[in-house]
């Protein structure tokens, strides 16, 4: 019930992020691509600080689906600074709303699939080389997604919902807020 409540109150502002995003252009340059990583770990890297410093339960396997080591791995390879992020990272998220926040990660995880064939495709980008973040799990994406599925079903109570949603609209605000940035 609740992986359906977000995806409906969610479904605007998923459109309108993945409307900012340039990354299936079949003319995409590697200049643009690596920009587009930064303003991405502009999003990323505090949504899933606060999301690692939290005690969530172990169903939901924090650990393994931290983004932003992937990240830095890519803009590494691409000869890229890691960004400076903003001194605010935008307001704490207590449990729910760090699930709210998950859940556009790992959206965006499940969604990187058919980015990633993309890249290898129009930049020969590969997980070892600029493309990590979008491979995300590779071939355990779909598993992981149904992994994370179940524990949001099974740990989300009907009155966490309303605070579920609301984390997981700021976390899509901060990546239209951070698509929207220009390269420091």
């Amino acid at each position: 019930m609740i992986m359906t409540q977000l995806k409906e109150a969610t479904a605007a502002l998923h459109d309108a992020v993945e409307a900012q995003m340039p990354v299936l252009r079949p003319d995409l340059t590697r200049a643009e691509y690596t920009q587009l990583l930064s303003q991405v770990y502009w999003a990323v890297a505090p949504l899933d600080a606060q999301v690692q410093a939290l005690d969530l339960p172990g169903a939901f396997l924090a650990a393994q689906r931290q983004k932003t080591p992937l990240l830095r791995r890519d803009l590494a390879a691409l000869g890229a600074a890691v960004p400076p992020l903003p001194l605010v990272a935008g307001p704490a998220l207590d449990l729910p709303g760090a699930l709210g926040a998950l859940y556009v990660l790992e959206g965006a995880t499940l969604g990187g699939q058919v980015i990633s064939r993309h890249l290898q495709g129009t930049l020969g980008l590969s997980p070892e080389a600029g493309g990590a973040y979008f491979h995300g799990y590779g071939r355990a994406t779909g598993a992981m997604w149904r992994a994370f599925g179940e524990a949001m079903t099974a740990q989300v109570t009907p009155a966490q919902a309303p605070a579920v949603l609301a984390g997981a609209q700021a976390a899509f605000a901060r990546f239209a807020q951070a698509l929207s940035r220009v390269a420091a």
